[in-house]
C-alpha cells in the first residue's frame, strides 16, 4: 500500500488517484455535516463539540502535572459575542468587526487556545462567505494549524482537516503543511483513510513526500497496533524502495514501539541494524534502552548503556538521570541515589520537579521508622520557586502515608485547603491510604464523608473505594464494603481488580462462597486481570473445608488462563493435600515448585516438615529443618510447632520438651496450637502428670490467649482417657462459662468421655446439656449468607422465617452410652421420650444391643414391672420387628 501510495514518479498536478476519489467522498461526507449553531460565544461544529470537552492546550505543559494541577479558573464570556451580534451599520462597521475578530485570532493563536481558535475561524469565514478573496494569508493558516498540531486531540484533528480544504481553496499546500495535517489525522482516524486523503492531496497538488512524511506513517502505523505493516515498510525503505531511508527518527519510532511492547529481541536486532547503516543513536534511543533495563531492574546493563552512551560522544542527560533515579527510588535505593545526584551536580545538570518527585518516592520504601524530615527538606529546597505541584503533594503525601506519619500527612492536605487550592483525588487518595495502612479505619471513612459526601464530591475513579474497601477487609466489615460497593458502581464507576480481590476475601471470611464465585465470574466476564493471589484465597478457603477437587479446579483454571503459581500458591496446594493425607502429592507438589524456579519459602519447608511428622518419618523432619537454619531461615511459632508435634507422636516428652524451652530462651510467640501439642505429648502417657496439665493451662491463661475448640477438645479426651470424671465436666463448664461462645461441636470422644462422667457421678443437669450439643449441634445462631445481588438492596423484602429445630443421628456408640446413663440413674420417663419422640425426629433405630442393654435392666428387677410394660409397649409399636428380640432378652433375663 505504501509503495502503490508513493510511487517513484512524480504526479501530474491536478490529477487524482481512485484512492483520491475515495477520499474526497470521504472529505465531501465530512464537509456536509458541518452544522452551525451559536454556542459559547461562536459557531462551532455540533458533531465534533456534542460529546467534547473544552481543549486549552498551552504551548508547553506536563500532562501528568496538569492532571494532578489545580482546576483552571472559567473563562469570561467570549468576546466576540458582542462583536457579531452588533447591528450591522454598514461597510465600515463589518470591517472594524472583522479587524477585531483578526485580533483576537491572533491572541487565540499565541495562547494555543483551539477551542477559541475554532469559534473565531468560523466567525471569519461566515463573514466571508460572499467575499471571493482569500479570509486569511498562508502564514495565518499555518499557524492555526500549528495550533491543532500541538493539541493533538481528535477534535483537532477535524478542525484541522476542515481548515486545510478552506486553505486549498486559496492557497496550494506545502510538504510542511500537508505533514502537520498528516501528523493531527493519523493519532485519531483510521491510518488507510488517512494515507488515502494525503496521497490525494499531494497527488492533485504535485507534492513531494518527504522524509518526516514517511515517519508520520510509520508512527501512526505503530500506534494503531500494525506492527508487522510498519515492519514492512521498514525494511522497504530500508531497501530503497521507497524514496527516502531511514533515519534516525525512524530507528526511534520502531526501537521506542519495541521496547515498550516487550519485544526486546527485535530491538535489539533493529539497534544492530541501525549502525550497520552507520547511523548513530540519538539520546533519544539510548535513554528508551536504559527505561528499559530500568523496567526490568538490571541496573548493571544499564550502566553499560551509559558507559556505551560516553564513547558515543553523549553524556547523559536530564531525562536519563530522571529514569534511573525513578528506578532507583521505586527499589529504594538511597545509596545508588546520591552517586546519580554526585555525577548530575559534577556535570552542571540540575534537577527539575518531576527529579524532586522522584527521588521522594525513596521515603515511601526505605526507613520507615527513622525520621526523615530533615532530609525531605534539603530535598524540597532544591525545587525551583513556585513549582511545588500537586503531583509533587501527592508523592509526598504518599511518603507520609506509608511512613504512617498520619499528622504530616493531614498538615498537607490542610496546607492545600489553607491555599485555595482543590484537592486532588491522588492526594486524598494517599491521605486515605495512609490512615488505612496505621489501621485508623475510622478516620478514614470521616475523612471521606468530609471531603466528597458532605461537599457533594462525587469520587471519579475505583482508588479511593479500593482503599476504603482495603479497610473493610482489615476490620473484616462486609457490610460497610458492600455499602461503598453499591455506591461505586451507583456512580457508573467499574470495580477494578483490587476491589474484586477484596471483595472475594471478604465473602470468603464469611463462607459466602458462591457470592465469591459470582465476584470471580464477575472478573472473568469482564476480561479483568485475576492475580494468583486471588486464586490462591479460593484455593485456600476449599483447602479449609477439606474440599480437595475444588480447590484443584481453581488450581488448574488459573493455569489454563497462563497465570503461574507463586510459593505460596503452591504451600497452599501441598496443605490440601495435607488435609486429606495424600502425602505423595505433597511430594509432587514440592518437586514441581522447585523445578520451577521458585526458592522455597519459611511456610513452604514448614509444611513439608509437617507432611513428614504426620508420617513419624523423623529423618525427613530432620532434613527439612536443616535446609530451613541452612537457608539462613529463622523458624518461626508454627515451624516450632511442627517439630514439637513429630516428637510428641514419637512419645518422646523430653524432646518435646527441650524444643518447648529452646522457643521461651528465643523469645519466640507462643500460641494456642503450641500449647496444645505440649498437652498432647503427656496425655499419651501411661500415667498423667496433672501438675504440668495445670502448669500448661496457666501458662495459657497467663498469656491470655483464647481457647479454642481444639483446646477444650484435647483436655476432655486427655482427662477422659485417665479416668478423672470431674476434671472432665469441669472442662465442659469452663467451655461454656466463656464470654463468647465457641463454634463447637464436641468430637464423638469427647461425648463418650462426657456421657460417661456424667453417669458415673450422676450429673443429670450435664448430661443433658451434653445430648443436647450432640443431637442439635453447637448454640451459636447461624447466620447464613445473603445472596450477592440480595445484600447489595436489590434482594427480596420478605422476612426470613425462624427455621423449626432439627435433630441430628449422633454415633451409635454416643446413643448407647446415653441410653445406659438414663438408665443407671432410672430416668425413665427420659428414656420413654427419646424412644418414642426423639428417635422418630432423628430417623434413628436402635441397635440389637441398645435392646439387649435396655431390657436386662428392667427385667432384672421385678419392680421395674410397670416400667418394663410402657417401655416395651413404646419400642414395639415404634419398632414391631423388634418384638421377638424384646420378648427373648426379657425371657432370658428372668430365667437367669
Amino acid at each position: 500500500m505504501i509503495r502503490l501510495f508513493w510511487h517513484q514518479y512524480q504526479p501530474a498536478h491536478g490529477t487524482r488517484s481512485a484512492l483520491g476519489t475515495q477520499s474526497c467522498t470521504i472529505t465531501a461526507k465530512l464537509a456536509s455535516r458541518r452544522t452551525y449553531y451559536r454556542g459559547a460565544g461562536g459557531a462551532v461544529g455540533q458533531d465534533v463539540l456534542k460529546n467534547s470537552r473544552k481543549s486549552r492546550t498551552p504551548s508547553v505543559q506536563n500532562p501528568s502535572l496538569a492532571l494532578l494541577g489545580p482546576a483552571e479558573p472559567e473563562m469570561p464570556s467570549n468576546p466576540i459575542t458582542t462583536i457579531v451580534d452588533s447591528p450591522k451599520g454598514g461597510k465600515r462597521q463589518g470591517e472594524s468587526a472583522l479587524q477585531s475578530l483578526r485580533k483576537a485570532m491572533g491572541d487565540a493563536i499565541k495562547a494555543c487556545d483551539t477551542l477559541r481558535i475554532w469559534q473565531i475561524y468560523r466567525e471569519i469565514t461566515d463573514r466571508m462567505l460572499d467575499v471571493k478573496h482569500c479570509p486569511f494569508s498562508p502564514g495565518t493558516y499555518y499557524q492555526i494549524l500549528q495550533c491543532f498540531n500541538r493539541a493533538n486531540t481528535a477534535e483537532s484533528a477535524v478542525w484541522a482537516r476542515m481548515v486545510y480544504q478552506d486553505m486549498t481553496k486559496y492557497h496550494k499546500p506545502t510538504i510542511q503543511v500537508l505533514n502537520m495535517v498528516l501528523n493531527n489525522m493519523m493519532g485519531h482516524e483510521d491510518v488507510e483513510s488517512t494515507i488515502d486523503f494525503v496521497h490525494s492531496e499531494a497527488s492533485s497538488f504535485n507534492i513531494s513526500p518527504n522524509i518526516r512524511t514517511f515517519n508520520i506513517i510509520l508512527r501512526g502505523l505503530v500506534l494503531s497496533g500494525q506492527t508487522k505493516a510498519a515492519q514492512r515498510m521498514f525494511e522497504e525503505m530500508r531497501a530503497g524502495s521507497l524514496p527516502h531511508r531511514p533515519d534516525i527518527t525512524t530507528y526511534s519510532t520502531i526501537v521506542s514501539h519495541y521496547f515498550n511492547n516487550g519485544l526486546f529481541q527485535e530491538a535489539d536486532k533493529m539497534l544492530k541494524d541501525m549502525l550497520k547503516d552507520n547511523i548513530k543513536p540519538n539520546i533519544y534511543i539510548f535513554n528508551t534502552v536504559v527505561k528499559r533495563f530500568v523496567k526490568q531492574k538490571d541496573y548493571t546493563a544499564a550502566q553499560r548503556v551509559l558507559a556505551l552512551m560516553n564513547e558515543s560522544g553523549l553524556k547523559p542527560d536530564l531525562v536519563t538521570y530522571s529514569i534511573l533515579i525513578d528506578g532507583y527510588a521505586n527499589d529504594g535505593d538511597e545509596e545508588a541515589i546520591a552517586k546519580i545526584q554526585a555525577e548530575m551536580a559534577l556535570n552542571k545538570i540540575y534537577p527539575n520537579t518531576s527529579m524532586i518527585t522522584s527521588m521522594l518516592k525513596v521515603f515511601a520504601r526505605v526507613r520507615l521508622d527513622s525520621d526523615i524530615d530533615g532530609e525531605l527538606e534539603e530535598i524540597l529546597k532544591g525545587l525551583p520557586p513556585g513549582e511545588m505541584n500537586d503531583l509533587t503533594f501527592g508523592v509526598l503525601m504518599n511518603v507520609y502515608g506509608k511512613r504512617k506519619d498520619l499528622d504530616a500527612a493531614m498538615g498537607i492536605y490542610r496546607h492545600i485547603v489553607s491555599k485555595g487550592r482543590e484537592v486532588h483525588e491522588v492526594i486524598v487518595g494517599s491521605l486515605l491510604d495512609g490512615y488505612v495502612r496505621a489501621n485508623e479505619i475510622q478516620s478514614a471513612y470521616k475523612i471521606f464523608h468530609d471531603h466528597f459526601t458532605a461537599r457533594g464530591i462525587q469520587p471519579t475513579t475505583a482508588w479511593v473505594y479500593s482503599i476504603l474497601i482495603t479497610g473493610c477487609c482489615k476490620q473484616r466489615d462486609l457490610k460497610v464494603a458492600l455499602q461503598h460497593y453499591d455506591e461505586m458502581r451507583s456512580l457508573n464507576i467499574e470495580p477494578e481488580k483490587t476491589i474484586c480481590s477484596r471483595m472475594i476475601q471478604l465473602f470468603l471470611a464469611y463462607h459466602q462462597l458462591e457470592n465469591a464465585q459470582e465476584m470471580l465470574r464477575h472478573m472473568q466476564t469482564t476480561k479483568m486481570e485475576i492475580s494468583v493471589h486471588t486464586y490462591t484465597m479460593l484455593m485456600e478457603h476449599m483447602s479449609n473445608s477439606r474440599n480437595l477437587k475444588g480447590a484443584l479446579r481453581y488450581y488448574q483454571a488459573m493455569l489454563d488462563e497462563g497465570i503461574q503459581p507463586d510459593v505460596h500458591c503452591y504451600t497452599v496446594l501441598i496443605n490440601a493435600f495435607i488435609r486429606v493425607r495424600n502425602f505423595a502429592a505433597c511430594d509432587r507438589t514440592y518437586e514441581q515448585m522447585i523445578k520451577s524456579g521458585l526458592e522455597p519459602t519459611l511456610e513452604a519447608l514448614t509444611s513439608m516438615l509437617h507432611a513428614y511428622s504426620l508420617r513419624s518419618n523423623i529423618g525427613k523432619v530432620k532434613e527439612y529443618w536443616e535446609t530451613i537454619t541452612d537457608m539462613g531461615l529463622f523458624p518461626d511459632h508454627i515451624s516450632f510447632t511442627a517439630l514439637m508435634q513429630t516428637y510428641s507422636q514419637q512419645g518422646n516428652v523430653e524432646m518435646v520438651e527441650f524444643i518447648f524451652k529452646d522457643i521461651t530462651q528465643r523469645k519466640i510467640k507462643i500460641d494456642t496450637i503450641m500449647l496444645l501439642t505440649l498437652i498432647n505429648a503427656y496425655s499419651d502417657l501411661p500415667r498423667l502428670n496433672t501438675g504440668r496439665i495445670d502448669e500448661i493451662m496457666g501458662i495459657m491463661e497467663d498469656l491470655e490467649l483464647e481457647p479454642s475448640s481444639q483446646y477444650y477438645a484435647l483436655l476432655l479426651d486427655t482427662f477422659g482417657r485417665h479416668k478423672m470424671p470431674d476434671r472432665v465436666v469441669k472442662v465442659w463448664h469452663q467451655a461454656h462459662s466463656l464470654k463468647k461462645v465457641l463454634d463447637w461441636v464436641p468430637t464423638t470422644s469427647n461425648l463418650l468421655y462426657l456421657i460417661e462422667s456424667c453417669r458415673e457421678r450422676g450429673y443429670i443437669d450435664v448430661l443433658h446439656s451434653v445430648w443436647r450439643v450432640a443431637t442439635r449441634g453447637s448454640s451459636h445462631s447461624n447466620q447464613g449468607a445473603t445472596p450477592f445481588m440480595e445484600s447489595m438492596g436489590r434482594g427480596s423484602s420478605l422476612e426470613a422465617l425462624p427455621a423449626p429445630e432439627v435433630l441430628f443421628r449422633p454415633e451409635p456408640e454416643v446413643f448407647s452410652l446415653y441410653l445406659n446413663a438414663l438408665l443407671t440413674h432410672n430416668r425413665f420417663s427420659e428414656i420413654e421420650k427419646l424412644l418414642e419422640e426423639e428417635c422418630r425426629e432423628m430417623r434413628l433405630t436402635p441397635r440389637t444391643e441398645d435392646f439387649d442393654l435396655l431390657f436386662t435392666g428392667l427385667a432384672q428387677y421385678d419392680f421395674l414391672k410397670k416400667e418394663l410394660e410402657s417401655i416395651r409397649r413404646i419400642v414395639v409399636e415404634r419398632w414391631p420387628l423388634a418384638a421377638p428380640i424384646v420378648d427373648k432378652i426379657i425371657l432370658n433375663t428372668r430365667k437367669i
